[in-house]
């Protein structure tokens, strides 16, 4: 069967938001020559009603010779977000942690 007629369809424009939501992704890491290391993430979404609160914590710990330690943050669509880094580093050391909280509240 060809339907040849598609007048009666209903057009979407390119700018109408069909599927909404918020993005939160967190990403820690380590390296170094000699030594160990550890990278910790955790992120939970959750959503009631039609707010999306999220949650995450990232961890980035380095010992040994030339260390590093990063944990990085990305976000999109949230209303309110709310970050909190601590570092430090040392001859033979590194460390990162990260703390985010952000909320998505409905328009």
């Amino acid at each position: 069967m060809m339907i040849s007629d598609l007048s009666y369809f209903e057009k979407i424009s390119e700018n109408e938001l069909i599927l909404g939501g918020a993005l939160l992704a967190v990403n820690a890491s380590v390296s170094v020559e000699n030594g160990s290391t550890l990278a910790i993430t955790d992120v939970e979404v959750t959503n009631k009603g039609k707010v999306t609160k999220a949650t995450g914590t990232g961890t980035a710990i380095a010992v040994g010779t030339n260390p590093l330690a990063d944990v990085d943050v990305y976000y999109l669509g949230f209303d309110k977000v709310k970050i909190k880094v601590r570092s430090g580093s040392g001859e033979n050391y590194a460390f990162e942690a990260l703390k985010i909280k952000a909320i998505d509240l409905p328009n």
